[in-house]
Formats: C-alpha cells, sequence, structure tokens
C-alpha cells in the first residue's frame, strides 16, 4: 500500500487498465472495511491511509503514452474514488470516539490541502496556456473540486459550530481568495462549478463585532 516503487513505463493499456481496476478496489476496500473502525486503528496507520488517498486523488499519466492514449492512461477513476472516500470521512455523523473524531478532522485537512492545491495548479496552468484549452482532465478535475467544497460548507453549516476547530474554519476561509482567482477562467462549465462554490460564502460574512467600552459601543 505505501510502497515507494513505479509501475514500468512499458506497460501495455491493457496493463495499466488491470492495476488501475486493483487499485480502485483496494481504495474501496479501505473506506468499507478500514476507515469505518477508525477506533482501532493507530493514528500512525491512519495518517499513512490519509496520505496516499491524497496522492492517489491527483491525475496523474506516464509520459511514455502517445498523446492519441493519454485519455486512457489518465488515473481518472482511481483519483475520483481516493477523492470521494477522503469526502465520506471529512464530515462523519457517526462520531462516537476521540479517534473517530480524529480521523474526520484529519481526512478534512487533507481534502481542503488537496483542494487549495488543485485551484492552485489550474490558475497557473491556464495563465500559462495563453488561449489554448486546457486538458478535459483538468478541468474535469477542478469541476470536481469546486463541487467536493461546495458540499463541504453545506456540511460546515448543518455541523455544530464547537464541533469544528478553528484550524478548519481557517482553511476553509482561506479558499475564498483562491476562489475568486479563478473567475477569470475560460470554461463555461468551470464558471458554473465555481460559482456554486462560491455562493455559500455569503454565511461567513459578517459586519465587524462593536465593541463595548464603559457601557458604551
Amino acid at each position: 500500500m505505501f510502497t515507494f516503487s513505479t509501475p514500468p513505463d512499458n506497460l501495455s493499456i491493457q496493463e495499466f487498465q488491470k492495476n488501475e481496476s486493483i487499485d480502485v478496489e483496494v481504495v474501496q476496500l479501505i473506506s468499507t472495511e478500514i476507515l469505518p473502525y477508525a477506533n482501532f486503528i493507530p493514528k500512525e496507520f491512519v495518517g499513512q491511509i490519509m496520505t496516499m488517498l491524497n496522492k492517489g486523488s491527483i491525475h496523474s499519466q506516464s509520459s511514455s503514452f502517445t498523446e492519441a492514449e493519454i485519455d486512457i492512461r489518465m488515473r481518472e477513476e482511481f483519483s475520483k474514488v481516493c477523492f470521494e472516500t477522503l469526502l465520506q470521512f471529512s464530515f462523519s455523523n457517526k462520531v462516537t470516539t476521540p479517534q473517530e473524531g480524529y480521523i474526520s478532522r484529519m481526512a478534512l485537512s487533507v481534502l481542503l490541502k488537496r483542494s487549495q492545491d488543485v485551484l492552485h495548479r489550474y490558475i497557473e496552468d491556464e495563465r500559462l496556456s495563453g488561449k489554448c484549452p486546457l486538458p478535459r482532465q483538468q478541468v474535469t478535475e477542478i469541476i470536481f473540486v469546486l463541487k467536493a467544497v461546495s458540499t463541504l460548507i453545506d456540511s460546515l453549516k448543518k455541523t455544530q459550530p464547537e464541533n469544528v476547530d478553528a484550524s478548519t474554519w481557517a482553511q476553509v476561509i482561506a479558499l475564498y481568495p483562491t476562489l475568486v482567482e479563478c473567475i477569470t477562467c475560460s470554461s463555461s462549465e468551470v464558471c458554473s462549478a465555481l460559482k456554486e462554490a462560491l455562493v455559500p460564502f455569503k454565511d461567513f460574512m459578517h459586519p465587524p463585532a462593536s465593541k463595548v467600552q464603559n457601557g458604551e459601543s
């Protein structure tokens, strides 16, 4: 699970797809048979799993494939299931132990960091691409991230404030300037998803609290 080795570049499309399907099954196994029992799992091991899911949620491809084969080479399904697993455990409604609460907070922190990285990369890549459209996979990825951000904010609003630590609020609010930078993107699909992600931030906007001194504000 935590190997540092990389697959050989001479794999065929069929071999690569077979390997990816196994990877997807492993992540699904983690999601259904390991993480739900977080209170019995050492924190260090859970940390390794979260790191793996974070890395897995990033699209990857091999430069040895021709341009026509890249779409197949992209590990879209594996990336998607990793991201969805992080999202699933970011807001667990069945937290009954401190360990399970730790898993939820860790997943949320990793997911927010992952979202921030995807947004930054998209902004930079579009700036460098000029008038050339970005790859379909990257557009799909940022749309998925933007929808996840919307889901996260909706979940935050439904969660008791005392159950969300200050660092989580800080990470969520820190996303806002990065989201604003995306408003110049050329993709209409991204713009639509971006609008859905930006609108919920209105609930974080409040007038400054008045300071009361000696009975006067």
